[in-house]
């Protein structure tokens, strides 16, 4: 929706006080926005000012929307994207609505799309949905629930911009969003262009996402709200501190700000300098790159020698992700080593069906199935082996490690019954007639047709590691575990196994 009188400015929208007063006072149809109860002189708060020029001030300076363009706004019903769709509303841009239901919270979450749904519906603005219970999906899933959710939502989000022809995405991240992000990933550990945190633009499948609120505080998204009257949904999940992010939230930062309360602007400008220097390596990386590329797109060994540590490991960063593989950084380093440094004739399985082939002056990248399957790995029990470029961190206990073991373990953490595992564990790839009985199913399925079910890729299938104990497969790394190993009721020792530093 526009508002009228507002005019272009440097291919942007200009608003001012009166055009937004306009707009939330006469809503869609002559029907109020705001509630009639407030003065209309009193609306238009110093806060509430603030919080629009700096959305468009944040527009401008990453040229996140085109004049003319029509943008795409996610809106969950929570305060973010309430703020978010009415920030840009009264800038005047042409908005469509979008809104994923999960299906989660025993039913709250069709509350928030019926929500989402009025809103958009007093506005004038088109709506748009889908829904799909994630959960269950996500439990027969590496990830983990909120990854998941977030790839199946911007699935849907790119998916409906592509349909409606939006030029971009908008979505409700603000500032504590961003400095949780980058301590999150300080905690988790990242190499430095993960400090860049939450980009205010990317682009994915030529649809441009972008974060306008990213320079505005949580606290000035809820005074926001609160100014001009606007509702919104609580999600109370977000309180629940068994959630990294929850936690960070609710526990780390306060604590950080004792020490500089500060914190969060501290962290935002981290992301903002990283995202900056970011930007610089990455194109002096691509002319790296180029200069170590022969005519048959193999890599000249020696020019990429000579190349800065910083710029092979950037370079062969951008190799991985150009070909779908997304690589822990220990493997990044290791296989610019490789190929710096590398015998010839050796090969590197850089993930996803990715190996790169040393000759004596060229590397080469070859993209297909990957034969691993003669090689075994012996795990120190306990300790800790590297296999297949991830670390295997293995501990004796004497007793179960949680009641709950559902919410103990992860793709990347598991626990067997010490007896029934044995002590002979090995880590390896997939070999012709290897069975599996996944706990809770009854009777063995070939691993091929596991892979199928769980929907691996073909091109990761010879290189997904396995847990086993001689020659039987004790757990599919990153997905299930097999009945034989277990814990159970008569479990008196436990082997507990960690993949450290793995990027599932």
């Amino acid at each position: 929706m526009r508002v009228d009188g507002v005019q272009p400015l440097n291919g942007f929208i200009r608003t001012t006080p009166e055009n937004s007063i306009r707009f939330l006072r006469e809503g869609v149809a002559g029907e109020p926005l705001l509630p009639k109860r407030r003065l209309w002189s009193e609306l238009l708060s110093k806060t509430t000012e603030m919080l629009i020029e700096r959305v468009r001030r944040t527009i401008a300076a990453h040229n996140m929307i085109g004049a003319g363009e029509r943008v795409l706004a996610a809106v969950s019903g929570g305060a973010d994207s309430v703020c978010l769709l009415d920030a840009l509303g009264a800038l005047g841009y042409a908005l469509e609505v979008a809104h994923f239901d999960h299906q989660t919270r025993n039913g709250e979450s069709g509350e928030d799309a019926a929500f989402v749904r009025e809103l958009a519906a007093r506005r004038g603005l088109p709506f748009h949905t889908a829904s799909r219970a994630i959960e269950p999906e996500a439990a027969a899933s590496p990830l983990s629930f909120e990854e998941y959710a977030r790839q199946a939502r911007y699935e849907f989000l790119l998916d409906t911009a592509e349909q409606v022809g939006c030029a971009c995405v908008a979505t409700g991240h603000q500032a504590d969003d961003q400095a949780e992000t980058v301590l999150m990933r300080l905690l988790r550990g990242t190499a430095p262009h993960g400090l860049a945190g939450i980009p205010p633009v990317r682009a994915e499948r030529g649809v441009r996402i972008v974060r306008p609120l990213l320079a505005c505080t949580r606290n000035e998204v809820l005074a926001y709200l609160e100014d001009l009257g606007l509702p919104h949904q609580i999600d109370r999940t977000n309180a629940d501190t068994r959630f990294l992010r929850n936690k960070v939230r609710h526990e780390l930062l306060p604590r950080l700000a004792e020490f500089n309360p500060r914190v969060r602007d501290a962290l935002c400008r981290l992301a903002d300098l990283e995202r900056v220097e970011n930007a610089f390596i990455e194109a002096a990386a691509r002319t790296f790159w180029q200069q170590c590329l022969g005519e048959d797109q193999a890599i000249d060994r020696q020019a990429f020698a000579r190349g800065d540590p910083a710029l092979q490991r950037r370079a062969v960063l951008m190799l991985a992700w150009g070909r779908g593989v997304d690589c822990p950084f220990d493997r990044v380093a290791a296989a610019a080593r490789f190929i710096a440094e590398g015998s010839t004739g050796r090969a590197f399985d850089l993930g996803g069906g990715v190996t790169l082939h040393n000759g004596r002056t060229t590397t080469e990248v070859r993209t297909g199935p990957v034969v691993l399957a003669d090689r075994v790995i012996p795990l120190a029990v306990p300790g800790d082996t590297e296999a297949f470029g991830r670390l295997y961190r293995v501990r004796r206990l004497d007793r179960v490690p949680a009641a709950d073991l559902a919410a103990y373990c992860s793709p990347t953490r598991q626990v067997f019954d010490a007896q029934a595992a044995g002590a002979a564990l090995a880590v390896r790839h997939r070999r012709a007639g290897d069975r599996f009985t996944p706990l809770g199913m009854t009777g063995t399925k070939k691993l091929k047709d596991y892979f199928i079910d769980i929907g691996l890729p073909a091109t990761r299938r010879d290189s997904q590691p396995l847990l086993v104990s001689g020659e039987t497969v004790l757990w599919v790394i990153g997905y299930a575990i097999a009945a034989h190993g277990a814990v159970g009721p008569e479990t008196s020792q436990v082997i507990e196994i960690e993949v450290v530093d793995a990027n599932w």
